[in-house]
């Protein structure tokens, strides 16, 4: 079977929002540095049903057969999941493996698996929606297949932040149930099947090619490609494997022969829970395993230190990124896919430090920041004039960062648009699409 460039997409760009497991060491050397070793911070399910997680993983390494995981055996087989090749081999193949048992496996359930090295990695369970997949294989589970790859789903976002969410859906491990207090927003709905490649026929879809990554846009958020789902999953990226299959901007809700789930009633929410059935595309397959996810339209986002991110300001529609390789600072072509424009952000205070790879001892520093004033690089010192609070444009899925010495914002000179504009500090103007900037994030090891 011949890996399409649809799957090599998919494997390079699908980021993994998950309930924060990490790999914990049981034994030996650890292959990875103390602090990219995360534990589990879910939080408790907030209700009998529905889900409350916390997410932040940034790539989907390997989920095929033909990538080193198999449907045939148990993930706990050599066969499985070996340890000498595919996503157990690497830091971001192992963090997308936490990510898949922690959706897979039950809560006090675990995955002990080594790296080539012989390092013991322990992966806690916690939603149970394919314990099966443990010992057995689930080759021919259309069912196990689509849950777990409608979880990995919902968690996704290219911006490799930790956010809160609510995830519904008809699986009993997560359940029917909405919280209208601290997540009152629907956001989108999750579905398909990112585990087989080739026709799906031995899961009863023989008319979908997978990998297939589908969503459909709530009604809480702005809809279409500058909606909150299209903004965290890159759905309007060049090459993004992630598709609304009823066509940009159409709501779950509208979708043709969905059937959906109201807890109180159609009278008693504006919006239904989820849904337990979307025929996508249209008369094609029907999907009974969805995954809704609800969210506030607030949060503070978490960075990770183990990716490396750029930054794209919303004026520019991706086509640029900041690049530091010229003083000052600036944008260029993000076609070119230079080191210089590829950063590290650690917590600094209660905000953030930018470095860029090439050289972590230099940070973003705007001087006496008065307005106008062009970004340079300055040995990192933990100045206020270092120091960057992040702050989400929620419906959008764009960033703006704001200085913690004057609170001025960063931003394009002149809302310019092309390669040489210099990135400079102004007066905050929430209004403007050169101080929004999208943030794309990859694990440093792939």
């Amino acid at each position: 079977m011949e890996i399409t460039g649809q799957w090599h997409a998919f494997v390079s760009q699908l980021a993994v929002l998950g309930v924060l497991t990490g790999a914990a060491l049981l034994g030996g050397a650890c292959a990875e540095r103390p602090e990219d070793v995360e534990t589990d911070r879910a939080e408790a399910t907030g209700t009998v049903n529905g889900l409350s997680q916390l997410n932040g993983l940034s790539q989907l390494n390997g989920l095929s057969q033909l990538n080193g995981l198999s449907q045939l055996n148990g993930l706990s087989q050599l066969n499985g999941l070996p340890s000498t090749s595919g996503p157990m081999t690497t830091e971001g193949g192992r963090k997308t493996i936490a990510y898949l048992v922690k959706c897979a496996l039950a809560a006090g359930d675990s995955l002990v698996k080594s790296d080539q090295n012989g390092t013991l990695y322990t992966f806690p369970g916690g939603i149970g929606l394919c314990p099966e997949w443990k010992d057995g294989g689930v080759a021919h589970s259309g069912g196990c297949q689509e849950r777990v790859s409608a979880c990995l789903m919902a968690h996704v976002n290219t911006a490799g932040v930790h956010i809160p969410i609510w995830l519904d859906a008809q699986a009993p491990s997560i359940g029917w149930g909405i919280d209208k207090v601290n997540y009152p927003f629907q956001e989108g709905s999750f579905f398909g099947n990112v585990i087989q490649t080739g026709p799906l026929s031995s899961v009863g879809k023989p008319n979908v090619v997978g990998p297939v990554a589908y969503y459909c846009d709530g009604a809480g958020f702005a809809a279409g490609v500058n909606g909150i789902v299209a903004g965290r999953l890159g759905a309007n990226q060049s090459g993004s494997p992630y598709s609304n299959p009823f066509g940009a901007g159409t709501l779950c809700k509208n979708a043709p022969a969905n059937v959906p789930h109201y807890t109180y009633g159609v009278g008693g929410q504006t919006d239904p829970d989820g849904y337990q059935t979307l025929v996508a595309p249209t008369g094609v397959a029907t999907w009974n395993n969805v995954i809704t996810v609800w969210r506030n339209n607030s949060y503070t986002p978490i960075f990770d230190t183990s990716y490396r991110y750029s930054f794209s300001a919303k004026s520019t529609a991706g086509k640029m990124v900041v690049d530091v390789g010229t003083s000052p600072i600036q944008q260029w072509n993000a076609s070119a896919g230079l080191s210089t424009s590829s950063f590290v952000m650690a917590a600094s205070g209660s905000g953030w430090a930018l470095s860029p790879v090439t050289n972590i001892a230099k940070c973003f520093d705007a001087g006496a920041g008065a307005n106008g004033t062009g970004l340079l690089l300055a040995s990192c010192n933990g100045s206020a004039q270092q120091r960057w609070a992040i702050t989400p444009d929620v419906q959008t899925g764009n960033f703006f960062l704001k200085l913690a010495s004057t609170g001025r914002c960063m931003s394009v000179r002149g809302g310019n648009t092309t390669a040489g504009a210099v990135i400079e500090v102004d007066d905050c103007n929430t209004s403007l699409a050169s101080q929004k900037f999208a943030v794309q994030a990859a694990s440093i090891s792939q």
